[in-house]
């Protein structure tokens, strides 16, 4: 299942960076330096116009003239900041860094370097280090408006609440900017504190009069925190002022949503599309409504065009990569879990997303080595033993995958899925007490398991216990009736017991089902379909 949540907390912290080259606050201060260049001879001048050609996207002329710079003076600091936001803004992570580090380490107080530096590690979803640096910057400014919403919504990222307030409330009342109220309701709220919350609608209304878009963001933060009634007060006013933007049907689906409306919750996310196609938080939420309904492929289409839009981002990567596993296309999974990995080498629902994904794709020496990797780092996490001990039973290594099957068990004693493989692999060694003990177990848990039901009737079947086993066989058929298995076993069943018109029909209907799968000659009584990996969080 993809995550619901598609608020304003996951896409505040992209919204306070967007058009940051150019933002007023690190142009000023970039100007306010150059005096200081001056008179060191820093070359005040061909700063200024790279700055203008960095503003301007002219970024290749901007670059050679900042290059030149740097031949003269290999360490001025305002050129190897404005040259590492050039880097920045072509994705050349590590280097924009290296740039950046420097310049900071050259000049301490260097304001724009720190800045810029903090939307490096932003750009790559490091919220530990782009904390860590805009915290030196607040130091430096520490009643900043702009610093201290930066920090506040990177705080936010980490539902540190508490520490989202106090850079909050270290911004003066009249200094505070229209971005950082809804930034404020979150933090309260996160502490529970709603009161505090409404008591800023006040000030949110009378500054919507010139920024409308402001009533929206703060029905998204209402909604965050399952204020609907409230939300939905605020989006009745915001309907109230057009043009009505993408982010407004947004919210208002989501409102929506909320309260069950999925009709008109796909309606308005889809009008949220029209408005605005390169939406990233319309497309996913569209994509998780879709998903709760069960249409996985056209999920996965709009989570395809998410990833085309924000390619590095590890959000929109897992749950592209869980929602194409629910679709059927493993190769594309795995192919997006690797992507994860690369971004996040060592976050253990990265290495255990990819190993479930080349599970599905039948790679499976890989998945073993990924499943391991993510065994280690989570020992205690059933899902993760029970997938192994699966991709074990593909690589024909029984007792290691019958060792991770029963400790899943241990760990989760009504882990359903572990018993059912118990028994198939006791079915498969000639075990046959053993399987039925196992599977009796798994119906037990969840009597609408259609495979345990079809596997149990099928043993009884050959024990020629027949009433138990038309009661188990029976119970599958209705489960999962278009498995063609379990109506070949109830034609045996029926045959056996002389029922001729019920055994002719279920042969009827095993043929049909199998020229449905697989057109051509029908060959007698075939495998159960291979049993899906679990599928993980997302």
């Amino acid at each position: 299942m993809i995550s619901s949540r598609v608020g304003y907390l996951t896409k505040v912290r992209t919204r306070t960076f967007e058009g940051l080259a150019a933002c007023p606050l690190v142009i000023f201060l970039l100007l306010s330096l150059l005096a200081a260049s001056a008179a060191s001879g820093e070359n005040p001048q061909e700063i200024h116009r790279a700055a203008a050609l960095i503003q301007a996207g002219k970024l290749d002329e901007a670059e050679a003239l900042l290059w030149d710079v740097l031949k003269q003076r290999p360490e001025n600091a305002p050129a190897l900041n404005l040259l590492g936001s050039i880097r920045l803004q072509q994705k050349r992570f590590a280097e924009s860094e290296t740039l950046l580090t420097r310049a900071t380490s050259l000049t301490p107080d260097f304001l724009p370097a720190r800045i810029n530096l903090s939307r490096v590690f932003h750009a790559q979803s490091q919220i530990d280090k782009e904390i860590a640096t805009l915290v030196e910057a607040a130091r430096l400014a520490p009643t900043d408006p702009e610093i201290n919403t930066m920090l506040a919504a990177a705080y936010l990222k980490q539902n540190d609440y508490r520490q989202s307030l106090e850079a909050l409330q270290r911004i003066p009342a009249a200094r505070r900017p229209d971005k950082a109220l809804p930034l404020l309701a979150a933090s309260y709220l996160g502490l529970g504190s709603i009161r505090e919350a409404r008591a800023l609608v006040p000030a949110v209304m009378s500054r919507a009069a010139k920024n409308p878009g402001l009533l929206v963001e703060f029905s998204e933060v209402l909604l965050d925190f399952d204020l609907v009634p409230d939300a939905q007060a605020a989006l009745q006013i915001a309907e109230k002022r057009p043009p009505l933007t993408s982010e407004f049907f947004l919210a208002m689906g989501r409102a929506r949503e909320r309260k069950g409306e999925l009709v008109l919750a796909q309606k308005n996310f889809q009008r949220a599309l029209d408005l605005d196609p390169k939406s990233v938080s319309a497309l996913q939420a569209l994509a998780h409504l879709l998903a709760d309904q069960g249409k996985w492929q056209k999920s996965m289409e709009l989570l395809a065009r998410c990833r085309a839009i924000s390619p590095d981002s590890p959000e929109v990567l897992r749950k592209f990569a869980a929602t194409s596993l629910h679709a059927g296309h493993a190769a594309d999974a795995v192919d997006a879990a690797q992507q994860l990995i690369k971004l996040r080498p060592e976050e253990a629902e990265a290495v255990y997303l990819l190993g479930v994904a080349q599970l599905q794709n039948g790679d499976f020496e890989q998945a073993r080595s990924s499943l391991e990797k993510y065994v280690k780092l989570r020992p205690a996490d059933p899902l993760a033993l029970l997938a192994l001990g699966m991709d074990e039973v593909n690589l024909r290594d029984f007792p290691a995958a019958r060792t991770n099957f029963e400790q899943c068990i241990q760990l989760n004693p009504k882990q359903v899925e572990a018993y059912y493989e118990l028994g198939s692999l006791s079915k498969d060694q000639g075990d046959q007490p053993s399987a039925i003990s196992y599977l009796e177990k798994a119906v037990a848990i969840d009597p609408g398991h259609a495979r345990a039901q079809a596997l149990l009737g099928q043993l009884y079947l050959s024990q020629r216990d027949y009433s138990k086993a038309q009661e188990h066989l029976t119970r599958a058929a209705e489960l999962a009736p278009n498995v063609p298995d379990t109506h070949y076993q109830l034609g045996l069943l029926f045959a056996r017991t002389n029922q001729h018109d019920h055994a002719q029909k279920e042969m009827d209907q095993f043929r049909k089902l199998k020229e449905k799968e697989n057109p051509g000659p029908v060959s007698p009584g075939s495998a159960p379909a291979p049993t899906s990996p679990p599928y993980p969080p997302s």
